[in-house]
C-alpha cells in the first residue's frame, strides 16, 4: 500500500511538472502557474512525499533497524540531490535548485535516525517546534547562502524548488509518528484489504518501488517532450503567420488592381482571412493547400466579404 501511495504522489508530481514545463514555454493561459491553487497543489504533493518518507523510515525499522542500509539509502538520495543541483545550475543558472525536496529528504532522514527509538511524545514536540519556528524566527542573518537552507530567513531565494529544513523537517517527523501508529494498529480496514488487482494499481506499486529513479528521469523527459512540442507549435505559428502575411499582401494587391480602395481592400482581405480561420481553413489558406470543397467555401467567403465591405456596381 505504501508503494501505491508513493506511486500516486509521483503521478501528482508529474502533473505538476508538466504544468510547470508548459508554463515555461508559454503554452498555458497567462498566470496559470502563478495561481494560489497551483502552488497549493505543489505543496500538497511535497507534503505527501515527505510524510511517506517518514512513514517508510518507521516501518522499515519496526523489527530490526539496519543503520548501514539506512545510510546507504540516504547516500543515494544525497547523490541524486547533488545531481539535480548540478543539472539545474547548468540549465537554469539564475534559479538553480540549491535545497529542494531531495536535499530536504536526505538531510531530514539523516536527522531522523537518532529519533527512531525515542517515544512519540518528544517526536511530536519536535515536529511542532519545527513547524512553528519559521513563524517565530525571521532574521536577515539567515538569508546568507550558508544558512538559507534552514528556512529562517526573511525571504526565500530565487529557485525552481525550495523546501527548507524548517518547517519541512516537522512534516517528516509527523510521518514518523504516523508510521508508528500504522505499525501498531495497521491501516484502516478498506485500505488494509487493498491489493493491486489491475494494471493501474500494479503500475502505481511499481512506480512507488522505484520512486527515486522515476523522480530523476521524469522531469527531463517531460521537459524535452514539451520543448519539442513548443518548438513545433512555434514553427507552425511562425510559418502560418508568414504565409498569412503573404496572403494579405497578395490579396490586397489584387483587390487594388481591380479598382478597390486600399483601406477597404485591407479590411476585406482581413475579413476573408478571419472567416476562413473561423471555418477551420486558416492553415490551408495560409499554405495555399485548399481542397476542392474548401476552395468552393473559400470563394463564398471571399464574395461575402467583398459584398460587405466594397462598393458594389449598380444592378443593370
Amino acid at each position: 500500500m505504501l508503494d501505491a501511495a508513493r506511486g500516486l504522489a509521483l503521478v501528482g508530481m508529474m502533473i505538476f511538472h508538466l504544468c510547470w514545463d508548459l508554463a515555461y514555454f508559454d503554452l498555458p493561459p497567462d498566470g496559470f502557474t502563478q495561481s494560489g491553487l497551483f502552488h497549493g497543489f505543489g505543496h500538497s504533493i511535497a507534503t505527501a512525499f515527505v510524510i511517506l518518507v517518514g512513514i517508510g523510515l518507521t516501518l522499515a525499522a519496526r523489527d530490526t533497524f539496519d543503520l548501514h542500509k539506512a545510510l546507504m539509502r540516504i547516500g543515494k538520495i544525497t547523490m541524486a540531490a547533488l545531481l539535480v543541483s548540478a543539472a539545474t545550475y547548468f540549465i537554469f543558472p539564475d534559479a538553480w535548485i540549491a535545497f529542494g525536496i531531495l536535499h530536504l529528504i536526505a538531510l531530514a532522514s539523516l536527522l531522523s535516525l537518532p529519533l527512531m527509538r525515542i517515544s512519540s511524545g518528544p517526536v511530536v514536540a519536535l515536529a511542532v517546534a519545527a513547524l512553528t519556528l519559521p513563524l517565530l524566527v525571521s532574521e536577515e542573518a539567515f538569508d546568507s547562502p550558508a544558512l538559507q537552507w534552514l528556512g529562517l530567513g526573511t525571504h526565500p531565494p530565487l529557485t525552481n524548488d525550495w523546501r527548507p529544513l524548517m518547517p519541512w523537517f516537522g512534516v517528516m517527523l509527523l510521518g514518523l509518528v504516523i508510521g508508528r501508529h500504522l505499525a501498531m494498529h495497521g491501516l484502516p480496514g478498506p485500505l488494509q484489504a487493498w491489493t493491486a488487482r489491475n494494471m493501474f494499481g500494479r503500475t502505481l506499486v511499481l512506480g512507488g518501488r522505484h520512486s527515486l529513479l522515476i523522480y530523476l528521469v521524469h522531469q527531463p523527459v517531460l521537459f524535452a517532450l514539451v520543448f519539442v512540442g513548443a518548438s513545433l507549435v512555434s514553427s507552425s505559428r511562425t510559418e502560418i503567420s508568414g504565409s498569412q502575411s503573404q496572403f494579405m499582401s497578395a490579396c490586397g494587391k489584387q483587390c487594388v488592381t481591380t479598382g478597390g480602395e486600399a483601406s477597404l481592400c485591407t479590411l476585406a482581405c482581413g475579413c476573408i482571412a478571419q472567416e476562413a480561420s473561423a471555418q477551420g481553413m486558416g492553415r490551408a489558406v495560409a499554405r495555399n493547400q485548399l481542397s476542392p470543397d474548401e476552395q468552393i467555401a473559400f470563394n463564398d467567403i471571399t464574395k461575402a466579404c467583398l459584398r460587405r465591405l466594397l462598393p458594389q456596381p449598380p444592378a443593370p
